[in-house]
């Protein structure tokens, strides 16, 4: 097993690992204990409980599309919007395709919204990545539609959706080797990346499941030839480690040999150190994490398995899949245990802020393989393809969800308090460089629903903000040596306690800089927060030695002094705006405005001697907040910081 597997295990997972080792427990066993954690959340029923297998049940499908005046309607509007799309060809084999992170507003990074009546960009001479992502995302609406005709055809029998899903297939196969080869990440040709065509083999070897029958052989046998196959071969030379995108391209292949009984390509997706039981064996840790450390790349993951899950049920082919089933319903859920108020996940390195936690939405789309209560309660009286074709079962217990309690999650490298009004979480350190932010010992803190520290995320890749600003420390709320964070990273920190009553958490990083060792202690304290920040340097010669948070509260100081100092040198720092230099002779106070609450915000330390407050991005609207950077030049330092409501 991969080394950052190993470190991540808590005591129980290593003593089970230990048994299969040596051979005294049966593949049986480990599969119970999987399906048991998290049990009170998951609602399968049947053989694969508690996940389930997904059916395709097109007579009631086609008796409620006839008889039931509401499912008739939303079948009909589904239609109207197709037959406009069908109108108008929407696919020039000429023009060049982008990457989809292209497409967002240069000056903020924020996504520019694409709909279907989007027209393309006017050439500028300077937006041409811009265009080609509109291409992109062109082409995937397009091909969005070929799944929803398909479907229309099998549910109504009307040619004409058929005949212009042939076409596109066609078309297609027709142009795929035609189309220039992109090897930036991957090999790909229909899309500038091989993520996004392994997104979408799922969706054409769907189509292709849905008009056999209707269509002669020797097509299909044409598109498996010109289309699918030169797919999956791009798609099994781009895998080259453990990796979120591995899971979709190990999913897509997989999918694909179970559309087309080829069992090289089934062997090659579901086997072996890349697929996708090496892949979790690789990647995801004993207490169901994924190494990456972004939650929304976990729950991307988990969108990949259930794509491949759902493709092997409605080909009755789940039973070869069973143990990948039972770990992706962990993953899936494993997420809400790090719930915000009011229901929103914390973001930790690539991870947006404000994403729901739950992932109702996730969940509600994954429920036919892995249903949650929640999920069953939710999609009860949703109206989608899913639903109309497997109906899901009732739900008894509606707000079943995980405990969000101190506790530490070792494969995430992240502990939290949760106790009183508090709700503080700290990462510690990185297990894998993709996705990773420069914010070991970051700190999260909210009071009831009032987010007083939140991290940003980040913005569209395709913004220079995303590499020269959020990715880096100042962007987070971290202790800083001469303007910067942890170096080299990523890198793993070490948990050392939580107490019993859940109050305290301590977590360090013994070289957090090539001549320093910080650590980080949160604490609940009565009514307050008190975060305690000790750095250990090698040297004697003093430095610059900080701590910098960031805040959406607005920053009052109290009778502060003015203070003279420049800002670190360094990209982060060179977004700060409005910055004013405050003198803090070992202390300094401030209060905080969040909304309708303020706390009192007070720091010290002997090695404090300066603070700067100033106006730094945001990744959200109003796309800015306030920093606040606390430094004074010494060889070590000790802070206090204190967060006392007011109201």
């Amino acid at each position: 097993m991969a080394k950052h597997l190993r470190l991540g295990m808590i005591a129980s997972g290593c003593v089970l690992l230990a048994l299969l080792e040596a051979g005294i427990v049966h593949a049986a066993d480990a599969d119970k204990d999987v399906r048991e954690r998290m049990g009170d959340v998951k609602a399968g029923t049947g053989t694969y409980a508690p996940a389930r297998q997904a059916t395709d049940d097109w007579d009631r499908a086609r008796n409620l599309a006839k008889n039931d005046p509401a499912w008739r309607d939303w079948v009909t509007q589904r239609r109207y919007g197709l037959n406009a799309w069908m109108k108008l060809s929407h696919d020039n084999a000429d023009l060049p395709v982008g990457w989809v992170h292209d497409y967002v507003d240069p000056s903020t990074g924020a996504w520019l919204t694409w709909t279907p009546s989007t027209p393309m960009p006017a050439a500028t001479g300077s937006n041409q990545k811009q265009i080609a992502a509109w291409v992109a995302l062109e082409r995937l609406y397009n091909q969005g539609q070929m799944l929803e005709a398909a479907r229309q055809f099998k549910l109504q029998g009307d040619v004409r959706y058929r005949d212009w899903v042939v076409a596109q297939m066609d078309f297609y196969a027709r142009n795929y080797m035609k189309f220039p080869l992109q090897t930036w990440n991957g090999q790909s040709r229909m899309f500038s990346q091989a993520l996004d065509e392994s997104n979408q083999m799922f969706l054409l070897v769907e189509v292709i499941r849905l008009l056999r029958g209707s269509v002669d052989n020797a097509r299909i046998a044409d598109w498996q030839t010109n289309l699918i196959a030169p797919m999956v071969a791009n798609q099994m030379q781009s895998r080259r480690k453990v990796h979120n995108i591995s899971v979709w391209e190990a999913g897509a292949i997989t999918a694909a040999g179970l559309e087309f009984n080829n069992q090289e390509w089934i062997s090659s997706g579901r086997d072996g150190p890349l697929g996708l039981r090496g892949l979790l064996d690789g990647g995801m840790s004993s207490d169901d994490f994924w190494f990456e450390g972004s939650l929304s790349y976990q729950e991307y993951v988990v969108q990949a398995l259930v794509s491949v899950l759902t493709a092997a049920s409605v080909r009755n082919q789940l039973d070869s899949l069973k143990d990948v089933l039972w770990r992706a319903q962990n993953l899936m859920i494993a997420p809400a245990q790090l719930t915000f108020q009011p229901g929103v996940s914390p973001a930790i390195n690539d991870t947006p802020p404000n994403r729901p936690s739950p992932n109702r939405p996730l969940w509600a789309q994954s429920y036919r393989v892995l249903p949650t209560w929640v999920a069953l309660s939710d999609v009860a009286t949703a109206r989608s393809w899913d639903t109309l074709l497997d109906p899901p079962a009732a739900s008894t217990k509606p707000q079943a969800v995980p405990a969000v309690v101190s506790r530490h999650f070792p494969g995430l490298d992240a502990v939290q308090v949760v106790n009183r009004d508090w709700h503080a979480l700290m990462v510690y350190g990185q297990k894998a460089p993709s996705h990773a932010h420069q914010e070991a010992l970051n700190l999260q803190l909210q009071h009831g629903d009032t987010w007083i520290l939140q991290s940003p995320g980040t913005v569209g890749y395709g913004s220079p903000l995303h590499a020269r600003y959020f990715r880096l420390a100042p962007a987070h709320n971290v202790p800083l040596i001469d303007g910067d964070g942890q170096m080299p990273y990523p890198s793993e920190g070490r948990f050392i306690a939580l107490s019993a009553d859940g109050n305290t958490a301590t977590a360090a990083h013994p070289t957090y800089r090539k001549d320093a060792a910080v650590q980080r202690q949160m604490a609940v304290s009565g009514n307050d927060f008190v975060d305690t920040v000790d750095i250990t340097r090698s040297s004697s010669a003093p430095a610059r030695l900080g701590l910098i948070y960031n805040t959406l509260c607005q920053v009052t100081p109290d009778g502060a002094k003015a203070g003279s100092g420049d800002l670190p040198e360094g990209s982060a720092f060179s977004y700060w705006k409005n910055t004013t230099v405050y003198a803090a002779p070992a202390s300094w106070s401030a209060t905080l405005v969040c909304g309708n609450k303020s706390f009192r915000f007070s720091v010290s330390g002997p090695a404090l001697q300066r603070v700067f407050v100033g106006s730094v991005p945001s990744s959200v609207k109003p796309y800015f907040r306030q920093g606040i950077y606390l430094e004074g030049n010494a060889a070590g330092a000790h802070f206090v910081t204190r967060f006392t409501p007011l109201n």
